[in-house]
């Protein structure tokens, strides 16, 4: 596969998954729906919207068809190793705090000031469930199989390597370009996908790490992350917040070590 074909699909998945939604916006828009964006039926057409996007794709262009019924690979599954995921997906997490903080940081070091922020924590309600649904199932599962078991073998078979991990990580990060500052760990987090999968020839142990990864994001950015977030708040930027981004690096790399050099098979 060539890299402006990579770039391709990955626009291709973009358009089909927001035709629904934007069909859905007008009808609100230019008719007498009385529906409001919360409404559970746009987290069902956000759902629906995704899983259709990704099959279509698989099947116009995932050649030689995969088999189906074992594309997970989840048979002969090393559960050690799950703690070492966790430790990689906590690493993660402190490794792009700086970014997701990239704004307030400019800003406090132009200023010299910090005023904390009010933060709106999700609640646990009927249109939660539909968001942990496509967090935690569906993102996971067809974007690794996308991004990873497709697009990252495909391009590894033209180009070595570190450029099939870039241009497969590059293409994972611009699908979230609805949230700017998750670009680049989104970006890193595709690298280290990429690398696990290289390694174990299982894309399961990709799936359980966008998991659990996205599972860390969902519980801290409800009422659960408050403590966190004061914590963080609290210590301004200094040494030890930069500790903390230390020490994600290092975490993440032991992590990726343990599983990309343990016995998969």
């Amino acid at each position: 596969m060539k890299i402006t074909k990579a770039i391709l699909l990955t626009l291709l998945v973009t358009v089909i998954y927001y035709i629904p939604q934007g069909i859905l916006v007008l009808l609100v828009k230019y008719t007498n729906w009385d529906i409001n964006l919360f409404n559970p039926m746009f987290d069902i057409v956000w759902s629906l919207s995704t899983v259709m996007a990704y099959l279509l794709v698989f099947y116009l262009f995932w050649k030689p068809k995969p088999h189906y019924s074992n594309i997970l690979d989840t048979n002969g599954l090393n559960y050690n190793l799950i703690p070492f995921l966790i430790l990689s997906a906590i690493g993660l997490g402190f490794v792009g705090q700086p970014f997701w903080d990239y704004n307030r940081l400019i800003e406090y070091f132009q200023n010299a000031s910090f005023e904390p922020i009010t933060r709106n924590y999700g609640e646990l309600n009927f249109e939660y469930g539909y968001t942990m649904l496509s967090t935690l199932i569906i993102a996971p599962i067809f974007e690794e199989l996308f991004y990873r078991k497709f697009l990252f073998s495909k391009l590894q078979e033209k180009y070595q390597l570190y450029l099939a991990i870039i241009i497969s990580s590059v293409c994972f990060s611009a699908i979230h370009f609805e949230t700017l500052s998750n670009l680049i760990p989104s970006f890193l987090f595709g690298i280290v996908s990429c690398l696990i999968y290289f390694k174990t020839k299982k894309i399961s142990y990709s799936i359980l790490l966008h998991f659990i990864n996205n599972l860390f994001v969902t519980l801290i950015n409800t009422r659960y992350g408050e403590p966190f977030f004061n914590w963080l708040d609290s210590l301004k930027y200094d040494v030890l917040y930069w500790a903390l981004f230390t020490f994600g690096i290092l975490i993440t790399i032991l992590g990726v070590k343990k599983i990309t050099t343990a016995n998969t098979t």
